[in-house]
């Protein structure tokens, strides 16, 4: 918001105004000296009372290049050359941030009295000494700190030329983490946790934004000087203000890097604004700039797409590789929804169009047997437990005709007991079941988890996901397989692993009671020794849920049968 220009106006010119404070001066101390022969009282320094609120440059140049007055002449001069430079000063905006410069004019001002002519000063000869202040005034400037005391010498006070402090970043996001991208940059992405801070804590980069714009809406002022490289404003960006950081200032722009997102922009000096705030100024960077595995550049097509997921989906952090002499890190992650991996994705997007189908490309990927070896074992040094109340559990809709998959059915004809999944998540739940199997055997490090924790446990050959319920020893020995679901009998030294932050924690299987297991008996020609043969087969039911014991209820009106890569 532009300042309202204020003219200032002198009431008496400034040589008159001087010359008429000396000449009272001469005559107060002239009473003195006769009231009291043996005092002598310094007068105090002539200033005007009229307070500047802007110096131009070549005034500031003028005064600093002006030595020591030495005669009446260079004084009267000095003068002079104040009243034209003042008379040359254009009207121009009074900010807060600009305080009076009435010290800038005082020097020429104070001219040698008649009474007391200035000596000449010779190459060889020391300047006269100024003034020196009263004991009070020297214990007050070395109390504020204006002046100190070097070798028993009063030394003025230099202040340090304005050097902003950098931004520190803060902790980067661990595997298994969800991140959001915030912005798509030059072969490279900018990510933020998105999840929940310790204990709950609301989200660290949705705090920091929010308290920006709250911050910013209370600044009405712009900036009235330019700003100096590497100094943090707020900087308009789509009708709101954000932290920035100047990168140079040219020609009346400032170019400025917003940290929290990773875009730049060219802006008016003029347009930026004071953040007030040392501690939101300074508060740590939580946006990350990152390189995506395998994934050298990004063409068109792909920074098309990833256009359209910023801020809006949600990932999984599956691989992190810290790259020396920088702090860019090189990472994957796979969508916490659909499950691609978006390394894959995005090499998928640059082969031409006429390649084949995207969604069977990336099918066909998944199911390759190098694919998983691109998985990464757990790494025990920064591995962060994750625990059951992280899961992501599933629903089955109560309704007639759901479509579901049968996926456990050990105990369909002696306990009337099925484990069934969504026909949406068939997919996702034979990957799961897959990675657990890879993550298991890359992994080498046993583990020893604790209660509410989640791992990976071996049972007969297979790597199930899975939650100790029993201990003996302090050691696990028995457990609730997730993904059966089902309890294990009590195993003793069974391998146990980490559960990999790469892994998903969406659960599929949800357990049922069959109305009428007869009829899925059909789907295995009546022989219930062929209950294993039921995993896969694909039916469709009437689904309802008691109240006393809120049990999925099934009455299985068609099957069909399929395959499925279950446990």
């Amino acid at each position: 918001m532009a300042s309202k220009q204020i003219r200032l106006v002198m009431a008496t010119p400034l040589r008159e105004n001087s010359a008429l404070l000396t000449q009272n001066a001469l005559s107060t101390n002239a009473k003195t000296l006769s009231a009291a022969p043996n005092l002598v009282k310094i007068p105090k320094p002539v200033t005007n009372g009229v307070a500047m609120t802007k110096m131009l440059p070549d005034l500031q140049t003028r005064m600093d290049n002006n030595g020591p007055v030495t005669n009446g002449v260079a004084a009267k001069k000095t003068a002079l050359d104040v009243e034209t430079v003042k008379d040359n000063i254009p009207a121009g905006a009074v900010s807060n941030r600009e305080k009076p410069a009435i010290n800038a004019i005082k020097a020429p001002l104070q001219a040698p009295k008649p009474s007391q002519p200035a000596e000449a000063v010779g190459n060889n000869e020391n300047p006269a000494p100024k003034p020196l202040k009263t004991p009070l005034q020297v214990l007050n400037a070395l109390q504020s700190g204006e002046i100190s005391v070097v070798k028993g010498k009063i030394v003025p006070k230099i202040e340090p030329p304005r050097t902003p402090k950098p931004l520190q970043r803060g902790p980067f996001p661990a595997p298994g983490r969800h991140v959001k991208i915030s912005y798509v940059g030059k072969d490279m992405l900018y990510i933020y946790d998105s999840g929940l801070g310790p204990n709950d804590e609301p989200n660290s980069f949705e705090m920091l934004i929010s308290r920006s714009l709250d911050c910013a809406m209370h600044v009405t002022d712009c900036l009235s000087a330019p700003p100096v490289i590497e100094e943090i404003v707020f900087a308009p960006f789509e009708d709101d203000y954000y932290r920035s950081v100047v990168k140079s200032v040219q020609n009346g722009i400032a170019e400025v890097f917003f940290p929290d997102f990773g875009n730049s922009m060219k802006i008016e000096w003029k347009k930026l604004k004071e953040i007030p705030d040392e501690k939101l100024k300074y508060a740590v960077v939580v946006t990350h700039p990152v390189w995506i595995d395998n994934v050298k550049s990004f063409t068109p097509r792909v920074n098309e797409y990833l256009e359209t997921i910023v801020d809006l989906h949600e990932f999984v952090l599956t691989t992190v590789i810290d790259m020396p002499s920088t702090h860019i890190r090189m990472v994957d992650m796979r969508h916490s929804i659909q499950q691609y991996v978006l390394s894959e994705k995005l090499l998928a997007l640059q082969q031409p169009e006429s390649s084949l189908n995207l969604k069977t490309k990336l099918v066909a990927q998944l199911r390759q047997p190098n694919s998983a070896l691109k998985l990464v074992a757990t790494n025990p040094n920064t591995y962060k437990p994750v625990y059951y109340s992280e899961m992501i559990d599933t629903n089955i809709s109560v309704s007639k005709g759901v479509e579901l998959v049968v996926s456990y059915a050990l105990h369909a004809f002696n306990e009337n007991k099925i484990s069934v999944i969504n026909k949406s998540n068939q997919a996702a739940f034979e990957k799961t079941t897959k990675d657990c199997q890879t993550y298991g055997q890359i992994d080498p490090n046993p583990y020893n988890p604790q209660k509410q924790e989640v791992c990976l446990v071996k049972v007969k050959d297979i790597w199930h996901r899975a939650a100790p319920v029993n201990f003996k020893y302090g050691k696990p020995v028995q457990f609730y397989l997730l993904d059966l679901p089902a309890f294990t009998d009590e195993i003793k030294d069974a391998p146990v692993r980490r559960y990999p932050p790469g892994l998903t924690r969406h659960l599929f299987a949800v357990e049922s009671i069959v109305e009428n297991p007869e009829f899925l008996l059909q789907a295995i020609h009546g022989d219930e020794n062929k209950v294993e043969q039921l995993p896969g087969v694909t039916i469709r039911a009437n689904v309802y849920q008691t109240i006393e014991d809120d049990i999925i209820h099934l009455n299985v009106v068609s099957y069909e049968k399929g395959s499925l890569y279950a446990l």
